[in-house]
């Protein structure tokens, strides 16, 4: 009995020890948790009075309000439509994205493009995919523009210094008394 017992402890335990390393040590979470940083900030309210998809099933959108944490990004338009998504690659003033929701009349829709940010000046220009249709997008809006990185030092220009001569003196030797 005891030799028994000597096999299948071993196994028992392990079986034990991993189920609970299994469960208390891996975050069990969705991907939507990660947030990843750039150095591009595009959030505004997006415009075109002619519509920001030339084409589109539904009420006409002229207005993307979009915010952005980090590379995620959520819209909200003018007929109260909801989206998310995120920033696929982010430069010195060019940002990719993707945005999905629906239209208006249920359609679902896949907002894709770039936004190039100039100063406080951003165009988005991109592509507005329905199942049964496809139109270009564009709008533009005003946005705060590059984020400087937490932790990153923003560079400052120091005031000029002033240099003053002074004679040259040698130093008077000590004396013992």
């Amino acid at each position: 009995m005891n030799s028994k017992l000597c096999r299948v402890l071993p196994w028992a335990s392990a079986l034990l020890l991993s189920s609970v390393l299994f469960f208390t040590a891996c975050d069990i979470s969705g991907s939507d948790d990660v947030v990843r940083q750039v150095s591009l900030n595009i959030a505004g309210a997006y415009t075109n009075d002619s519509g920001i998809p030339e084409n589109q099933s539904g009420n006409r959108v002229t207005l993307l309000s979009i915010q952005q944490r980090g590379d995620q990004l959520s819209a909200v338009d003018n007929q109260g439509g909801n989206y998310s998504g995120s920033i696929g690659r982010a430069d010195e003033n060019l940002a990719t994205f993707t945005l999905n929701g629906a239209t208006s009349a249920g359609e679902s829709v896949t907002l894709t493009g770039t936004v190039v940010v100039e100063g406080t000046s951003a165009s988005l220009t991109g592509t507005w995919i329905e199942p049964s249709l496809r139109s270009s997008a564009r709008a533009s809006a005003t946005v705060s523009g590059q984020v400087t990185p937490s932790g990153t030092p923003t560079p400052t220009s120091a005031p000029p210094q002033q240099v003053i001569s002074q004679p040259n003196t040698a130093p008077t030797p000590a004396r013992s008394i």
